[in-house]
């Protein structure tokens, strides 16, 4: 696989030939938009700061098989219009500064994902580093999603961080479940089961309920929601999100988006969708330990979609 990285920051743009290389990507750096154009016609990958967000934009309407990576040091809405509108860009890391890189573990693992596509993410193991601890659950009824909401807000607490960080994940926790029980089961038809009233009280089958991990290893944590009906869709997730973040009324059509994907974006460092499409939906929440509150604020966030 061929890239090309549009980087204007020389250390950044040396430091991420070399990572994209090591994993396998033939990585060539350019400084300046017109550098890249002549490189992008055998390219399969085209990375770049939102700040050249236009020529990217410009780059994958002309090249239909042209993939593009988006970074930033900014909030997510001031570059989300190129994903919604170019389906060619799933994937926005999120940086500390325009003098930083993406997230190591962020960019090597999405990379080796698009160059190794597979049948759904990564192990959840994957997001983590050896030693981490956790638990999983099979989620039956909205007793039980209360229950895991608030087992997942007592577990957080319990690692010494500030108390407003537990009781986002438990929120996060409650839209993520929401989400697999109501907005995902579908019937034979493919029409919304429950999704008409998000307030009921409800009870799965076995067969659509949805498991929720939760884990960490003292630098990160993670929590996973996965449905088995791979119904989410990519407008939900950018859509979605832009509509919420500019302030906009939750989508009530099936998929559930808007307000209900900034509580996600709002939770986490970075937010991971895969979806087999029929099949499951895998979401996956990613917190970072070793920020305070202020800078996880003004952080640039990730998102990346993935469909097989």
């Amino acid at each position: 696989m061929r890239a090309v990285i549009l980087e204007r920051n020389k250390l950044v743009n040396r430091r991420l030939v070399r990572m994209l290389n090591c994993a396998g990507v033939d990585a060539a750096g350019v400084m300046e938009p017109e550098d890249a154009e002549g490189k992008l016609d055998d390219a399969h990958l085209l990375c770049a700061d939102a700040f050249d967000g236009a020529f990217i934009a410009q780059a994958v309407a002309r090249r239909p098989n042209l993939r593009a990576f988006l970074w930033t040091a900014e909030p997510m809405d001031r570059c989300l219009r190129y994903p919604v509108e170019h389906p060619q860009i799933n994937n926005v890391f999120g940086r500390a500064s325009f003098d930083s890189s993406p997230r190591d573990w962020e960019l090597s693992m999405m990379l080796r994902r698009i160059a190794r596509p597979g049948d759904g993410g990564p192990p959840f193991a994957s997001y983590l580093n050896w030693g981490f601890s956790g638990f999983q659950e099979r989620i039956a009824d909205t007793k039980h999603r209360d229950h895991a909401t608030e087992k997942v807000a007592q577990f957080v607490s319990k690692l010494g961080v500030p108390k407003r960080i537990g009781e986002m994940f438990g929120e996060l926790a409650h839209e993520m479940l929401m989400n697999a029980m109501f907005d995902a089961p579908v019937d034979a038809s493919g029409q919304p089961k429950y999704a008409a009233d998000r307030k009921a009280q409800l009870s799965l089958p076995e067969s659509e309920q949805p498991t929720m991990r939760l884990a960490t290893d003292g630098k990160r944590l993670v929590i996973q929601v996965v449905d088995p009906f791979g119904g989410l869709q990519r407008k939900h997730v950018f859509a979605g999100l832009a509509r919420g973040l500019a302030g906009g009324q939750m989508d009530t059509s099936h998929g559930g988006a808007g307000l209900g994907m900034t509580v996600c974006h709002n939770s986490t460092v970075a937010m991971i969708y895969d979806v087999v499409r029929g099949k499951k939906t895998e979401v996956t929440g990613v917190f970072d330990l070793d920020l305070n509150l202020r800078e996880f604020r003004t952080q640039g966030k990730s998102l990346h979609f993935f469909q097989s």
